[in-house]
């Protein structure tokens, strides 16, 4: 039986929404990481068994979510894990949702052998209607999303996955595909996919396999049957920093360094409409460029 860890990366969280997320988590993984950036020491302090079974690391401030996988991954390597799945502090587990991610990657692997991570469909579990969000697949310079597969398993190659609920082989990260600490929050996964992408291994999505997660610090906004996050001005600055950092690499295809690109200018004017403290929200998304192209990452400068 193949041995799977999850590893779980929290920062100032809801207590509750986390303990539920780790306690279903722990009777479904063969190792349970949970890497503290802050404000989580209370974490299971009302589940016992949870909490006595639990890998907690107390990273000693926030070293932003890049150093935090890292970490987990290199205690899940080091105690011979061969698959890592990793998790927000906001998301929701299903009791199969592991066992599901398993069979995923074996058919995907089956499918294709260069096959690294797979990971579910997500919805905002804040949402009064579940509305599946999709995957996204680059076709001859073409990105297209995707909510259909013709594969009887649901699987579908993708170009990105996000963090939460991503199933890892840890043959990258042991190869050397480690994350890059230097973007600290937004765009951590994103970078990853493209770089192992770019080193020729492939990501499957599957269609069949459903996850709650919380996409930022409030339900999205609909503006013209778009989505638009609501952050903070410091999340700001990260989402427009790592935009223009990861614009700025080798290895991010070309056609999502036109795609991100022309998203941020269209939300750059969106967050001074929907955002609270306009005048700092415009203040950090420009702050936020400029040292993304500077290249001046890691933590708030």
């Amino acid at each position: 039986m193949a041995k799977i860890a999850a590893v779980v990366v929290g920062y100032m969280p809801e207590i509750d929404v986390l303990d539920k997320l780790l306690v279903s988590l722990a009777s479904q993984v063969d190792m349970l990481v949970f890497l503290d950036n802050g404000g989580s020491s209370q974490v299971l302090m009302s589940a016992h068994d949870e909490r006595q079974s639990l890998v907690y690391v107390d990273m000693a401030g926030n070293k932003g979510l890049g150093a935090a996988l890292n970490e987990g991954f290199e205690l899940a390597v080091n105690a011979g894990m061969e698959f890592v799945v990793t998790f927000d502090q906001d998301s929701h587990a299903e009791p199969e949702l592991i066992a599901n991610l398993h069979a995923a990657m074996t058919q995907a692997k089956l499918k294709d052998p260069r096959c690294i991570a797979v990971s579910p469909t997500f919805f905002d579990r804040r949402d009064g209607k579940k509305i599946n969000f999709p995957f996204y697949q680059s076709v001859n310079g073409v990105i297209k999303p995707v909510f259909h597969s013709d594969d009887e398993h649901g699987l579908v190659k993708v170009d990105v996955l996000i963090t939460s609920g991503m199933f890892i082989s840890t043959h990258a990260w042991i190869e050397g595909s480690r994350y890059n600490d230097g973007l600290f929050v937004d765009f951590t996964d994103s970078e990853w996919c493209f770089r192992v992408r770019d080193l020729g291994y492939t990501l499957y999505g599957c269609l069949n396999v459903e996850m709650g997660h919380a996409l930022s610090d409030a339900p999205p906004v609909k503006i013209l049957g778009f989505s638009f996050l609501r952050y903070s001005p410091v999340r700001r600055y990260f989402f427009f920093r790592g935009t223009v950092a990861v614009c700025r690499m080798s290895h991010t295809p070309a056609c999502w360094k036109k795609r991100l690109m022309l998203a941020l200018i269209l939300r750059f004017f969106v967050n001074l409409v929907i955002d609270k403290n306009k005048f700092q929200s415009m203040k950090m998304m420009l702050r936020g460029a400029l040292h993304g192209w500077q290249k001046k990452l890691g933590p708030l400068r």
